[in-house]
């Protein structure tokens, strides 16, 4: 019996250090991972206020002609009708071009603006402008939030007036279907915008509800410059229609 005790505590000492060095390993082993948990939760926490602030911060708009007109009122009476320029080039035949300053003006003229929905009676709609990239219309909507009295102008005891923007993006183009059988005008969405933060998945969706009714207004334009044409290109501050080819006239 005293022989089997000393070779138990013979063997038990070196398992013991083990034992001892493994509590150790594995005890660093939880504190590094509950570094990086630390981490990564600080990360997304960081990262979840960026994008909040940035959705709340207004796009710059000061790149989209034609805007300071609207804003102060001028007087547009005097510029382009967009339609009738569309309809004279599909009656005629021949290429037009509508810059952005253009399409604003309409838009402006065109458009009753109000805002509906839960944001009613928190927010105003100064405008809605197209900017044109190479390929690319984004469409802004601009906001005034504020808390509204009965008499439509805003009380700054507890929220002082900001401006807002949100916007959706069209990426419109033509492909040549080959071998003479014309060609195809493509629209896509690559994403939209709250703020000065890209809208994510289903926030899409909700941008979207806007843009739609701002498209289902303008329906009869939007067919015209788009099923009317074989051919169209968007540059910087421009887009430019090409009917030739397919061409029946309008009444």
């Amino acid at each position: 019996m005293a022989v089997a005790f000393v070779g138990l505590i013979r063997y038990s000492a070196p398992m013991q250090r083990g034992l001892t060095q493994f509590k150790q390993q594995h005890g660093k082993g939880a504190g590094i991972l509950k570094g990086i948990l630390t981490l990564l939760i600080l990360g997304t926490l960081v990262g979840m206020g960026a994008y909040v602030y940035f959705a709340w911060q207004k796009a710059d708009l000061s790149v989209v002609d034609g805007r300071e007109k609207i804003i102060n009122g001028d007087d547009l009476n005097s510029e382009a009708d967009v339609m009738q320029k569309l309809v004279n080039a599909r009656n005629g035949n021949y290429v037009v071009t509508l810059t952005e300053e253009e399409v604003n003006a309409y838009l402006a003229k065109k458009l009753k603006l109000k805002q509906g929905g839960p944001m009613k009676g928190f927010a105003s709609i100064k405008g809605i402008y197209v900017d044109f990239t190479p390929d690319l219309m984004e469409v802004f909507i601009e906001r005034e939030i504020a808390q509204y009295g009965e008499d439509g102008k805003p009380k700054t005891e507890y929220l002082q007036p900001f401006d807002h923007t949100v916007s959706m993006k069209y990426k419109i183009y033509t492909v040549d279907n080959g071998e003479g059988k014309g060609t195809k005008n493509i629209c896509e969405f690559p994403g939209a915008t709250i703020g000065k933060s890209p809208a994510p998945g289903m926030f899409v969706k909700m941008v979207k509800q806007s843009f739609d009714k701002v498209e289902k207004h303008f329906k009869r334009e939007i067919e015209l410059a788009s099923k009317g044409v074989t051919f169209i290109k968007i540059e910087e501050g421009k887009i430019t229609f090409d009917p030739r080819k397919r061409y029946k006239k309008i009444q």
